[in-house]
């Protein structure tokens, strides 16, 4: 980027915050977002106003209790109350409808994405980049957890059509311009990391190490992440369903060039040699190997439709069931409804 489209000014900044069953770090990150975001810093980054957009995911502890409790505090923030679980991405999906700043940025409230590397991301948007994605240089967790992460990355990305930057997950600055691109996206099913690569605009990483989380237990067990593992596949590319194509046209030569050779050897040793029952043995293997290509494809392709039948359905993405806004003066707005 030249130096000529450096953006200058106040820009205002929210920042999406998902919230599940979160009551014991909630005090944390209040904390750290009170001593990051301090007026000092804002001033010092120019930066107009932040504001919290918290979305409530459905949580069955005192979560909305306790930020409701800041709120009335004077804290800059905003609760988004969904009427049930339905989801983070979803949750990120509510958040990003209704975040109205010039940057907006996302960040998960366990911890584990420093906030301070908003204004790193900030930084890089001044130099004219759209989406400044954060890149997990290295995690502090469990080993085998940090090698499925690996792996999935990668077999996402190999299975792309878009380019997908390897290691990076929600954490993220985008530009005003660039959330109203996902705002008028259609789709129900939603998966913010891919969408995000999917819009386009300038886009550049920022590499940072991620924490172990500060308190409370992972929301997302290993039920949880093969989902949304499926789903980020699903949502990315149609490429696995051209893999079952290859896989089946190619079962479909090789089953028809061992038939043609097990014909062969029957007829050449019918006289009495058994030679050609190991040919028969190739086939019943090959009629094994073929039942598994079999249901890999139906699992492929099940994946697939059940996306699409849930699109079709055309049914709200999340419901509201309470708002609840800081003011600059004393007391607080409420107010209820739900998403079109």
């Amino acid at each position: 980027m030249t130096e000529t489209t450096r953006r200058e000014g106040y820009p205002s900044l929210d920042i999406v915050i998902p919230v599940y069953n979160e009551e014991t770090v909630l005090p944390l990150l209040f904390e750290r977002l009170e001593s990051v975001f301090s007026p000092q810093a804002l001033n010092r980054h120019h930066i107009s106003r932040v504001r919290y957009v918290f979305v409530d995911d459905g949580s069955r502890d005192r979560t909305a209790d306790i930020i409701h409790h800041y709120i009335r505090q004077g804290a800059p923030a905003s609760l988004y109350r969904l009427s049930r679980n339905f989801g983070h991405q979803n949750a990120l999906c509510a958040g990003i409808h209704h975040a109205d700043a010039d940057i907006v940025s996302i960040l998960d409230a366990d911890l584990q994405d420093p906030p301070e590397v908003i204004f790193e991301m900030i930084e890089k948007w001044r130099c004219g980049y759209d989406v400044v994605f954060g890149q997990r240089r290295k995690r502090k967790e469990h080993f085998l957890k940090v090698a499925a992460y690996w792996t999935f990355y990668r077999i996402l990305s190999f299975l792309s059509e878009i380019d997908l930057p390897l290691d990076s997950g929600d954490f993220c600055l985008m530009d005003r311009r660039v959330v109203d691109s996902l705002k008028k996206l259609p789709e129900k099913l939603w998966y913010t990391r891919v969408l995000r690569a999917w819009v386009g605009f300038s886009q550049i990483g920022v590499e940072y190490e991620r924490s172990a989380r500060q308190a409370g237990k992972t929301k997302y067990p290993f039920a949880k992440l093969y989902k949304l593992a499926t789903d980020g596949v699903a949502s990315a590319s149609i490429r696995p369903l051209r893999i079952s194509q290859v896989f089946s046209v190619f079962y479909l030569f090789l089953a028809s060039i061992l038939s043609i050779i097990c014909i062969f050897k029957y007829w050449s040793y019918r006289g009495g040699s058994n030679e050609w029952a190991m040919w028969f043995l190739f086939c019943y293997i090959l009629i094994s190997v073929g039942g598994f290509v079999q249901a890999f494809c139906i699992y492929i392709l099940s994946s697939y439709l059940g996306r699409t039948y849930l699109e079709v359905k055309n049914r709200p993405t999340y419901v509201i069931i309470e708002r609840i806004h800081g003011t600059s003066t004393p007391g607080e707005v409420r107010q209820r409804g739900c998403k079109p």
